[in-house]
């Protein structure tokens, strides 16, 4: 019998025939006074409008009521959801492969296979997201999968052989996810609206629902270039404002720096890891990027078709004959070969020597920000500026996970009594020092919890 796979990625969810995607929609539901419900673009176009009744959980929280004003169950809601897109693909005679995220718990997998008998959906299989994401082996490396969710960042270990691979549990769960993240950077840019024009794009619904519509533009134009202008026209007013790729970097930066640790911890006597990020991970802005940053990785960005494709080509491995399986492993296919990623250099563990501050007579300077050096007139110290100007002596700048020291003037710099040339890079209690400068600079890491 034909078969096709439905992969529940948490924010939505995709029918696939293993070539052609037959249905796609986004994990939103509006629940009207009456109990209709509307989902998938068609609520996402209110979200905002009407929170209390909205709802982006149900399918992560399937054994749960919903988080509205309304008296409904997740699950039921979970139902319409799927029916509307089992409607649409139109494929009734066909077998089905699901695809799940690991944070499915057992209970609410029967509840989904139950929600799948409703509808006449004959599902042969189910299959965990994580096993799908490796289709060859990766030589002399350590593998992760990282799969965004809307409110958890799931982290899970690949294990692999000759034979094939097998999933390493329970999975690491970290307590933010899409939500949080988009969230970051809507609020970076919602509060430069208000300094620079005096207006709150989130102070009433309407043009809180234009901000959101308009921000995924924002952020895919602003991930090709160094600025753009972001525009909304409200009470026939045009308001304006320009967002740096640079600064609005910084607005995750606590959450990847986070990220970071973890996979230290994990994976922290291991030199190459290899790590493969869900579809979902480009919606978070300067993801990718830092991802691909971290010393001693490599960056395998899997696009919205990857998982279900490669459902379809193992799904003979994945189907049951006799009854439905949970699988978490999978053999190489036949004909493949292993594949090798350019690792950058370094190990993760590095990290832990990166400073975040520069120390200079007492003060301690953020780092999360290019800081210039300049010589003063009155006084043998050095000044701390925010921009380059004709006093300028070197200037510090994180870069990606590194401080690099750029020299500007003719003035010697020397790091660690050493003199540096054009640049150099500067780790904890590294100590810069300047010609005729009777105070010196010392790199120091400043914990969360430190004041």
């Amino acid at each position: 019998m034909p078969l096709v796979i439905i992969e529940f990625y948490d924010s939505g969810v995709r029918i696939s025939d293993g070539k052609n995607t037959l249905a796609n929609s986004v994990s939103c539901a509006l629940i009207e006074a009456d109990k209709t419900i509307l989902v998938g673009e068609q609520a996402a176009q209110q979200a905002h409008l009407r929170p209390r009744e909205s709802s982006t959980l149900f399918w992560s929280q399937l054994s749960e009521n919903s988080d509205t004003k309304r008296v409904i169950s997740n699950a039921e809601i979970a139902l319409r959801h799927l029916e509307q897109l089992w409607n649409l693909a139109n494929r009734t005679d066909q077998n089905a492969i699901l695809i799940t995220p690991v944070n499915l718990e057992k209970h609410d997998l029967g509840l989904l296979l139950g929600i799948c008998k409703k509808l006449s959906i004959n599902v042969t299989g189910i299959v965990c997201n994580a096993t799908l994401a490796m289709q060859q082996p990766v030589e002399d490396c350590k593998a992760v999968f990282l799969d965004l969710l809307q409110k958890q960042l799931a982290v899970t270990e690949i294990t692999q052989d000759e034979a094939g691979l097998t999933l390493k549990q329970p999975s690491h769960i970290l307590n933010y996810g899409l939500h949080n993240l988009i969230g970051n950077s809507a609020n970076h840019i919602a509060k430069k609206f208000i300094a620079e024009t005096r207006f709150d794009p989130l102070y009433s619904a309407n043009d809180e629902q234009q901000f959101f519509d308009k921000l995924p533009l924002w952020l895919a134009d602003l991930s090709e270039r160094n600025s753009i202008e972001c525009r909304l026209n409200t009470g026939g007013k045009i308001f304006s404002i320009q967002i740096q790729n640079e600064t609005l970097q910084l607005a995750n930066r606590k959450q990847f720096d986070e990220i970071a640790a973890h996979l230290n911890v994990l994976f922290h006597n291991h030199n190459n890891i290899a790590i493969f990020c869900s579809s979902t991970c480009r919606q978070v802005f300067g993801l990718k990027e830092f991802l691909s940053s971290l010393p001693g990785c490599a960056i395998a960005q899997l696009d919205e078709a990857s998982l279900t494709e490669h459902a379809f080509r193992c799904s003979d491995e994945i189907i049951s004959r006799d009854q439905v399986h949970y699988v978490n492993s999978l053999k190489w296919c036949a004909n493949s070969s292993s594949t090798k990623l350019s690792f950058n250099s370094g190990k993760l563990s590095n990290l832990a020597s990166i400073p975040t501050h520069v120390l200079i007579k007492g003060h301690a300077y953020s780092l999360q920000t290019t800081i210039f050096i300049a010589s003063s007139d009155v006084t043998a110290e050095p000044r701390i500026m925010l921009e380059e100007n004709h006093n300028s002596i070197c200037k510090i700048v994180a870069n990606n996970l590194s401080v690099e020291i750029h020299i500007i003037g003719d003035q010697s710099v020397t790091l660690n009594q050493h003199k540096i040339e054009i640049k150099s890079s500067a780790n904890i209690d590294d100590v810069l020092t300047i010609k005729n400068f009777a105070i010196s600079c010392l790199f120091i890491k400043v914990l969360d919890n430190e004041t």
